[in-house]
């Protein structure tokens, strides 16, 4: 049998409990949202749009918390019977990526359906364009720059606690990636505002925010808003570099 797609059978037998609840969860999203009503268009989209982010900020901590639960039947070739080989630490990441991977983008693309179904209700013209943007677009961008790289952190963080533990709890190399991370990612995020739109801002919902404008300000109207490029690459190359020193701690820790 083929390593990967074996290990990737074996997350969603793992972690597909997970994977439906979460989806599941934004049954009760669409419920808060939909209780939003017979106010102001303002006070609606400010609400609506809290409501919105809170499922995003919710759906990645489930996320990390299911990315980062490593097992001991990986150690000792266990998967020998379903593989006939013991797999490699580049397989095992690559699977327990993936999944959480596949489960994420079909959550916030989910995420960004209630996005449209928001504005709808809230009587905000929609063309093709914008609800392309906000089921495709935005959801994927937001995903680059915060989740994928935040799985992978989980990810190396859980491997490199496993595999240096010199205690019991493996809290020491637990604290000291922690602790690092905080230096770093302040380094990481001054880096990004100094170098972001040094390239062209990508344009996004030109018309939904013009129509929001309309409705809300009296005044004159403010500049379309723009979304960096710099920050997606950025934190994809990011994402792509945990995950190859993941996969290479595991490989070396089970060989």
């Amino acid at each position: 049998m083929k390593g990967f797609r074996t290990l990737f059978w074996l997350e969603y037998r793992r972690s597909g409990a997970w994977a439906i609840a979460l989806i599941g969860s934004l049954a009760f999203w669409a419920w808060g949202l939909f209780q939003v009503r017979r106010i102001e268009l303002a006070e609606q989209l400010g609400i609506r749009g809290m409501l919105v982010a809170m499922a995003a900020v919710g759906g990645a901590v489930v996320l990390a918390l299911m990315i980062g639960r490593l097992r001991g039947e990986t150690r000792g070739g266990q998967y020998q019977v379903l593989l006939l080989s013991p797999p490699s630490g580049h397989a095992h990441i690559a699977a327990r990526y993936t999944f959480a991977l596949a489960t994420a983008v079909l959550y916030y693309v989910m995420i960004g359906g209630l996005a449209c179904w928001t504005l709808w209700m809230s009587a905000v013209p929609l063309d093709a364009g914008s609800i392309a943007q906000l089921t495709l677009a935005i959801p994927l961008y937001v995903l680059g720059v915060t989740v994928l790289p935040l799985l992978a952190w989980t990810l190396l963080l859980m491997v490199f606690t496993s595999a240096y533990r010199v205690s019991g709890p493996g809290w020491v190399p637990g604290t000291v990636m922690i602790l690092g991370t905080l230096f770093v990612l302040r380094w990481l995020i001054e880096g990004i505002v100094r170098v972001s739109y040094t390239l062209p801002g990508w344009r996004l919902l030109e018309g939904v925010q013009t129509a929001v404008l309309q409705t809300t300000v009296e005044a004159q109207l403010e500049p379309v808003a723009t979304l960096p490029q710099e920050p997606l690459w950025i934190m994809l190359a990011l994402t792509l570099v945990l995950l190859v020193i993941a996969s290479r701690i595991w490989r070396e820790v089970e060989a």
